[in-house]
């Protein structure tokens, strides 16, 4: 079902290549979404679970024009992670699942519910009627090019171990033994 595509993010305005603040990412830091969230810190086990949402609400909104709902606004439409989110069923259910695992972290990190849990979990897990059958690519990987490969799980790693290292936190979690080097 998952296949091992990369997509490299390039923002080009009027054939200028800019560099990008990536003001909304994926941290694709395990292949199974599971396991990716337990290996998101602190810090962005309570972010994600936002952004997620806001992403597949995005897809919905997009592929579906649904207007009037309890989803979060379009935010972010043309970033490249909102792209990969609507590309097709099998990405928008790897981030769901992410999501949910977000959740889940979160409760089990801090013993509440975070409140876009509550209300969006249950009304996301349906894919956007009009989305595409296609198979799975590998999230976009939106962070300075030097970390970027073929390999996105790896990529997303070396970015946490050393642009994101200021965050690492990890409550109730033992510290991923890859970011330890391991």
């Amino acid at each position: 079902m998952f296949t091992n595509q990369v997509i490299y993010v390039n923002v080009v305005v009027y054939d200028v290549v800019y560099n990008v603040v990536f003001e909304m990412n994926i941290f694709y830091l395990s292949k199974n979404p599971t396991q990716a969230a337990i290996y998101h810190n602190d810090k962005h086990v309570v972010k994600m679970i936002l952004e997620s949402a806001q992403l597949l609400s995005t897809a919905h909104r997009i592929l579906d024009n649904i207007q009037d709902s309890c989803l979060y606004k379009i935010t972010h439409k043309n970033h490249p992670s909102a792209i990969w989110t609507r590309a097709n069923i099998n990405n928008y259910q790897w981030l769901y699942e992410l999501f949910c695992s977000l959740c889940d972290e979160y409760t089990h990190r801090y013993n509440k519910k975070h409140l876009t849990d509550v209300k969006l979990r249950n009304i996301l897990k349906q894919a956007p009627m009009n989305i595409s059958k296609d198979a799975f690519i590998q999230p976009p990987q939106a962070m300075p090019d030097h970390y970027r490969g073929n390999d996105s799980v790896a990529a997303y790693r070396k970015y946490y171990q050393t642009d994101k290292k200021h965050l690492a936190n990890w409550t109730k979690r033992s510290v991923p033994d890859w970011y330890l080097g391991e």
